[in-house]
Formats: C-alpha cells, sequence, structure tokens
C-alpha cells in the first residue's frame, strides 16, 4: 500500500496498487476533479447482495466466513463542469492479467455487481486497465508532483514568488535549451532570495497547474528541453480519467 498527498484534496490518500497510484496521479492533476475517494464503500451492503441475488451470482464473502463483504470502489471522483455543476463519476481500476486470469468469473462478477450498484444510482462508471496508462504521462506527473513534499516551505510565501517566477520562464533567452538551463536564469532572476531547488519546485507547480503547459506525452526532466503547448491544446487522452473529463487548458 502506498500513501499520496493530494494536490486537489490536501489529504493523504492510501492507495493499494500500482495501476490505482497511476489512476490517481491523473486524477488529481485532472482540471475537472475537485475531489478524491479511494475504496469508497458500496452502502448499504443490502444493495449488493440483493443485485447479487437478481443476478443469481454469489456475493463476495470474507475469507473463511458465510459473512458477505462490504464492497468497495477503487474510486469515486466529484467532478465540475464548466456551467458550475457537480457530479459523481466511479472508477474501477483493474490489471489486464486480472480480467483474464483464472479467478475471471469472479472478477467478472463481482464488476457487474459494482456495473449495477452505480447503474441503478444514475452514477457514470468505468472500468479503467493498466493498457491504458501512458507511461511517459505517469512519469511526468510523477515527477511534477514532487513539488508537494516539501512541508517546511512557508505555501503563502511561496505563491507570491510564482508570478515573479512565471515573468522569467516565459521571457528566458534560452528556447531550445534544456530545463536546467531556463531554470538556472530563472534563480538569478531572484537573486540571493530563492535556491535553485525552489525554483524547480515553483516550475513544478506551474506546470502541475497549468500556469506553464507542457506537453504531457514528452518526457520531462532537467536535462530535457521542454516542449510547450500552444493554448485549448488537450493534455490528457480521452480514455485517461472518463470520457468526458479530459483536461484541457486554459479553463
Amino acid at each position: 500500500m502506498s500513501r499520496r498527498l493530494g494536490a486537489t484534496t490536501r489529504r493523504v490518500h492510501h492507495l493499494f496498487s500500482d495501476n490505482e497510484s497511476f489512476f490517481f496521479l491523473l486524477a488529481d492533476h485532472a482540471t475537472g476533479v475537485v475531489d478524491i475517494r479511494e475504496q469508497f464503500p458500496l452502502f448499504p451492503e443490502s444493495a449488493t447482495q440483493d443485485i447479487a441475488l437478481s443476478l443469481g451470482i454469489r456475493h463476495p464473502r470474507y475469507p473463511g466466513s458465510a459473512t458477505p463483504t462490504v464492497m468497495t470502489t477503487d474510486f469515486l471522483l466529484t467532478v465540475i463542469s464548466e456551467m458550475g455543476e457537480r457530479s459523481f463519476v466511479a472508477y474501477c481500476i483493474k490489471s489486464v492479467d486480472e480480467l483474464h486470469g483464472r479467478s475471471r468469473k469472479t472478477v467478472l462478477a463481482k464488476l457487474e455487481i459494482e456495473r449495477r450498484y452505480w447503474l441503478n444510482r444514475g452514477v457514470p462508471w468505468y472500468l479503467f486497465t493498466n493498457d491504458e496508462f501512458d507511461k511517459t504521462v505517469i512519469d511526468n506527473l510523477e515527477w511534477l508532483s514532487y513539488f508537494m513534499v516539501e512541508d517546511d516551505v512557508d505555501r503563502a510565501a511561496f505563491a507570491a514568488q510564482i508570478p515573479t517566477f512565471l515573468a522569467a520562464f516565459n521571457t528566458s533567452s534560452l528556447k531550445g535549451w534544456p530545463l536546467a538551463e531556463h531554470l538556472r536564469e530563472c534563480v538569478a532572476a531572484f537573486g540571493a532570495t530563492a535556491s535553485p531547488e525552489l525554483v524547480t519546485d515553483m516550475f513544478r507547480y506551474c506546470a502541475w497547474y497549468n500556469l506553464i503547459h507542457l506537453d504531457l506525452h514528452v518526457p520531462i526532466g532537467l536535462r530535457r528541453v521542454p516542449v510547450l503547448l500552444p493554448t485549448q491544446m488537450v493534455l490528457v487522452s480521452r480514455s485517461q480519467v472518463g470520457d468526458q473529463h479530459a483536461s484541457t487548458v486554459p479553463r
């Protein structure tokens, strides 16, 4: 199990697999997502039991017991539309191996119970597999998310320095140069008030929140040349974090 601090929620999230961790990064970065709840319980318990009975399949039970388990959905996202309307979207995260392995009948039966639970409540439900992850996008989001690790940073002071950083970054004379050179120039703009590490976190922050529009499908790193996107370019593909919730810039 891994633990991640969410940029969206400012809560620690508990994730039970690499696939869940990868999906969480996508959801946490998506501009339309305003809340993320993992391992969401499907209450009341009788709802999933009734669905299993109607399908003629056995409801999941606790090992060595006849007691039905409390079923959960991997992620329940709260999303907000451009009109300001809030709604829910549920996601189940599975590996392709789980769907085609020896226990596939049991896995598929559980998925059908879960799907019908959300269908009965009018909530869109999606099955998301590891085949849908773009490794480059995930690696980039992982690297950008490190700006949240430094707990000793004064957030108000950090935010106050962002306009200065953006002005320096956007007027850099080093177009086509590696990111490290751009950031070295930005450090000079601050004089002695900002360290290279702090300026790197500013870049991560700005890229994460789309203040700097990067192509996430191209590897990002200090030794790589940053590839900037024009405005209104889709950053996350349609299959990632729901058909209707692709992340775009600007909003």
